[in-house]
């Protein structure tokens, strides 16, 4: 399966920041099963793709 890329390029982004961004989630973060990722200012989604 391809990894989601954000769904519009989007002033501000975090795509540039996705490496250091990632490294301050948990290390066992992609393994959680019953965990709900918030992220109130979506913008191009970048982040949450990246968790998803």
């Amino acid at each position: 399966m391809s990894e989601a890329k954000p769904f519009i390029k989007w002033v501000g982004g975090k795509g540039q920041l996705l490496s250091q961004l990632e490294s301050l989630l948990p290390k066992d973060f992609q393994s959680w099963e019953d965990a709900t990722y918030i992220e109130p200012f979506v913008g191009g989604g970048a982040m949450l793709f990246r968790c998803i």
